[in-house]
C-alpha cells in the first residue's frame, strides 16, 4: 500500500495483514518480556554451552536448514553444528516440531541482539 503524506512525497507502509507473523511475534515477545520468562531446554543449554565454550551452535540453529551461507561456515562446518546441537541440546534436529519450539523460543524468549 502507499500512502501518500502532505507533502507530496510517497512512503511505504505495511498492512497488518502483510506482517502478520512478524506482528504476532512482537507481541509474544512483549509478553515474554512483561513477565520476565528465559529461555529453557534444550535452548538454554545450548546458550550455555554457546558462552562457556565460545562456539556458534545457536547461530547455526537461528540458520535454521538454510544453506551454510547464511552463517558463513564450510557446509560441512555446518552439517557438524547440526549434529553438535543435537549433542548439546538434546533434542532431534530432524524433528520439525522440536525445530519449530527451539526456534519460536528464540525467536520470543532470547531474540538476537541488534
Amino acid at each position: 500500500m502507499l500512502l501518500w503524506s502532505g507533502s507530496g512525497v510517497g512512503r511505504r507502509v505495511a498492512l497488518l495483514a502483510d506482517e502478520h507473523v512478524e506482528a504476532l511475534l512482537l507481541e509474544m515477545q512483549n509478553v515474554v518480556a512483561a513477565r520476565g520468562d528465559r529461555p529453557t531446554g534444550p535452548v538454554t543449554r545450548q546458550l550455555e554451552y554457546d558462552e562457556q565454550h565460545y562456539t556458534h551452535l545457536v547461530e547455526t540453529l537461528r540458520a535454521g536448514s538454510t544453506p551454510s551461507a547464511a552463517v558463513h561456515v564450510h557446509p560441512r562446518t555446518f552439517r557438524y553444528r547440526l549434529r553438535r546441537l543435537a549433542e548439546v541440546g538434546g533434542f532431534d534436529v530432524t524433528d520439525p516440531e522440536a525445530r519449530f519450539a527451539a526456534m519460536l523460543q528464540l525467536r520470543v524468549v532470547a531474540p538476537p541482539e541488534s
